[in-house]
C-alpha cells in the first residue's frame, strides 16, 4: 500500500446499519485512515473486485444472493486474488465449523457487545491483523 493514500476496504454487508456500525467504530478509532466502499450482495462484490483493487475484504457471510456461508467464502476468494479477507459476521456462532481454520474471522456479535471493551480500538486492531500492521497508513 501506498503511504500517501487511504487503505481501502471493500465492506460487503447487506444490512446497511450493521455497515454503518462497523464504519463508525472503525472512523472513532481514529488511527486508521480508511476508505470503506460497501457492496449489499455477493454480485456487487464480485463486479467491484473485478473493477477495483482493495487492501481488505470485510465479508458477512450470509448475503441476498448467497445463503452458504463456505459459498460465499469460496466465491470472494476467487474474485479477491490476493486480497485478504476478514470474516465480520453475525452468524458465526453457527458458522464458524463450516469455515476453513486460517481465515481470520470475528463474531460481529461478540465484538460489539459492551462487555467486549474499547469497540473501535478492538475493531482497528483486528483490521490491522488482517491486512498486516506495516502496511496501514496511520492517522
Amino acid at each position: 500500500m501506498m503511504a500517501n493514500r487511504a487503505l481501502k476496504v471493500l465492506h460487503v454487508e447487506d444490512d446497511f446499519a450493521d455497515a454503518m456500525l462497523v464504519q463508525h467504530a472503525v472512523c472513532e478509532a481514529g488511527d486508521l485512515d480508511i476508505a470503506f466502499e460497501v457492496a449489499r450482495t455477493l454480485r456487487d462484490a464480485k463486479r467491484l473486485l473485478g473493477r477495483n483493487d482493495y487492501d481488505l475484504v470485510l465479508l458477512d457471510l450470509r448475503l441476498p444472493d448467497s445463503i452458504h456461508p463456505r459459498d460465499t467464502l469460496e466465491t470472494t476468494q476467487s474474485h479477491a486474488g490476493d486480497t485478504p479477507i476478514l470474516i465480520l459476521s453475525g452468524s458465526m456462532s453457527v458458522d464458524a465449523a463450516r469455515l476453513p481454520d486460517d481465515i481470520a474471522r470475528l463474531d460481529k456479535n461478540e465484538s460489539f457487545r459492551k462487555s467486549c471493551g474499547d469497540v473501535p480500538v478492538h475493531l482497528a486492531h483486528r483490521i490491522r491483523e488482517a491486512v498486516g500492521e506495516a502496511d496501514i497508513q496511520t492517522i
